[in-house]
């Protein structure tokens, strides 16, 4: 049977319609050497976070740049480390805790890299305020010296103002010690506890009047030294303590606080020098204070003569001796007693010397004549040296 046109057209159209199916797939096929895209690396980490203060605590973030340029939050998924736990810890959310003050490094490691960040730890602190008023009349005192004596903010300070108050803004917590003092007024001073923002109030008692007198006043002590005392007594109502103190390294204080009347006792060192010396001892009282004075007597100038004597014979002549003194600062002066015998050299000297003498000649009568030269030292008077000349055979 002979096909009819049309159906040889169906065909071709088929035959046509698969052989570009079979192009198509082809062609597919020869595209299977293309690679799929490679994914974007680490090439940093950045930590961020604000410093908690002591006791409290604060989130970290890490976050990575990748090589393609975006960021990616990788907080939960890297290592946290603290380079101090003392200073502060961190756990593996990236929670800083803040331990103790200082200085410590945070850092978070993700896929083998390293991000940090230094933050420093400072104590949580408080404000500290209150008023201080007078315990008689009720008023309010300004220009009333507040510090803290003891606890991490010891030596801050500050005044009150006109209407009696004070404040400090940034105390740390913690157990301090607070105090109020002004002329005219008992010191007070308050143990607190800082635990948050913190008011204390002072109550002010005036000081006792107070005039004290010591007897005596002044004291003279020997170059030896030894034990001495003298009294304090307050001449009003009051009772009112005193404290004594010295500056002077060369006496020791015994009881050095009290109530009057009071006896200060005090022992004086002996003086090797042959200078005189003075020192002070003080005595302090609510609203004033009081010196004694100490004058201790120069050390004597001791002198040591060698030879002690001399001798010449009837014809005269010259000799000498060294005059050698206890401290090297004793002045001391040469003179003869008798007419015949006379001072060559050696006059006078500070410390060591030498004295050189001269004899006249001695024709009689019978026996030996004996003349002195004397050495005057600073304190210590005469010493004499004895020159002593015989007669002509």
């Amino acid at each position: 049977m002979v096909a009819s046109p049309f159906f040889r057209i169906m065909m071709a159209a088929s035959a046509a319609v698969m052989a570009a199916t079979l192009v198509a797939c082809k062609g597919g096929s020869s595209d299977s050497s293309t690679t799929s895209p490679t994914s974007p690396t680490i090439t940093s980490v950045a930590v961020t976070g604000s410093a908690p203060p002591v006791g409290l605590t604060a989130q970290f973030t890490a976050t990575a740049t990748l090589s393609n340029g975006g960021t990616q939050n990788v907080t939960s998924q890297a290592t946290w480390q603290s380079s101090n736990a003392a200073v502060a810890t961190v756990n593996n959310a990236g929670v800083v805790t803040a331990v103790a003050t200082g200085e410590v490094d945070i850092t978070a490691t993700f896929q083998s890299v390293a991000g940090r960040t230094r933050i420093a730890i400072t104590p949580l602190t408080y404000a500290v305020s209150g008023v201080v008023t007078d315990a008689t009349s009720g008023g309010v005192l300004p220009n009333i010296n507040m510090g803290f004596t003891s606890g991490p903010n010891v030596g801050a300070s500050t005044r009150t103002d006109g209407a009696g108050a004070y404040a400090f803004a940034a105390v740390a917590s913690g157990a301090a010690t607070l105090s109020a003092s002004a002329a005219g007024y008992q010191t007070l001073e308050k143990a607190i506890t800082v635990v948050g923002n913190t008011r204390v109030d002072f109550v002010l008692v005036r000081a006792p009047a107070c005039a004290y007198t010591l007897s005596p006043a002044s004291q003279n002590v020997p170059a030896a030294g030894g034990n001495f005392s003298f009294t304090a007594t307050n001449s009003t109502a009051d009772v009112c303590p005193w404290a004594a103190s010295t500056s002077t390294p060369w006496v020791a204080l015994g009881a050095t606080s009290g109530t009057s009347p009071g006896t200060i006792t005090f022992t004086v060192a002996s003086n090797s020098t042959i200078a005189v010396r003075t020192g002070t001892i003080r005595v302090s009282f609510p609203g004033g204070s009081a010196d004694a004075t100490i004058t201790q007597a120069a050390a004597t100038c001791n002198f040591v003569l060698n030879p002690q004597s001399g001798n010449l014979t009837a014809a005269g002549g010259t000799g000498s001796f060294t005059v050698t003194p206890s401290d090297a600062a004793c002045a001391w002066g040469a003179t003869s007693d008798s007419s015949w015998l006379s001072i060559v050299s050696g006059q006078n000297g500070i410390g060591p010397g030498t004295v050189t003498y001269s004899g006249q000649a001695y024709s009689g009568p019978v026996g030996p004549r004996v003349g002195t030269i004397l050495i005057t030292g600073t304190v210590s008077g005469l010493r004499g040296f004895p020159v002593q000349q015989q007669p002509p055979p």
